[in-house]
């Protein structure tokens, strides 16, 4: 069975890729979780991603910034501070959503079939409040 376990992020204005990935990645979340970073550049609607070396972080980070990418959705692969959970952030086509899809080593409630999303929100809205955070949606679906 297929499951779907998202936060979706909704902000005021705008997001900067760059930016965005800055204030994650200075809260201690990483970009890899061994030897390489998995990252998306959706320009056909394949979601083909890709894999680079950790030390292409940067080139990667300006690459899917690139503004004009504006219309595509790009993404990357992050891993939660101190967990080998993680996460594919999708920027999506205008900049104004977010969405964190969690799919690697998900957190659940314990005793439930259901994802600890609250464990989620709880370690990102604070990060995100400060960049324009006007909304975020959660769903957990099997």
């Amino acid at each position: 069975m297929s499951r779907s376990v998202d936060l979706d992020f909704t902000f005021r204005r705008s997001i900067d890729v760059a930016e965005f990935l800055a204030v994650l990645l200075g809260s201690g979340m990483r970009a890899s979780c061994g030897d390489e970073i998995a990252y998306l550049v959706d320009e056909d609607g394949m979601f083909d991603w890709k894999k680079a070396m950790p030390s292409r972080l940067d080139e990667i980070i300006s690459a899917i910034g690139d503004r004009r990418l504006e219309d595509h959705t790009v993404g990357i692969t992050l891993y939660f501070p101190d967990s080998v959970s993680g996460g594919d952030f999708l920027f999506h086509p205008g900049r104004e959503v977010v969405s964190c899809v969690i799919g690697v080593n998900p957190k659940y409630i314990e005793g439930s079939i259901f994802c600890d999303v609250g464990w989620y929100a709880a370690k990102m809205i604070p990060w995100l409040e400060p960049l324009g955070l006007a909304e975020v949606e959660t769903r957990d679906a099997a």
